[in-house]
């Protein structure tokens, strides 16, 4: 028999229905055909988190350029 191969949208998070009792507003939706025509809604879970990188430690940023001059 056949396995049944993960798509590549539900590797990052996508299902193709949402849990119950959950808030639509809370997810966002992507239609999607498949290879027989059939389009597929599905749902992934938005998730707000704070992207950190070194461009906003400015001190830090400025010590290491005084440190270089």
């Amino acid at each position: 028999m056949a396995e049944k191969k993960q798509s590549s949208f539900e590797k990052v998070g996508y299902t193709k229905q949402l849990p119950t009792n959950a808030d639509i507003n809370n997810y966002e939706s992507i239609s999607v055909k498949n290879k027989d025509g059939k389009s597929t809604t599905l749902y992934r879970h938005i998730v707000k988190e704070k992207k950190f990188d070194d461009t906003t430690n400015f001190s830090s940023s400025w010590d290491v350029f005084n440190s270089l001059v």
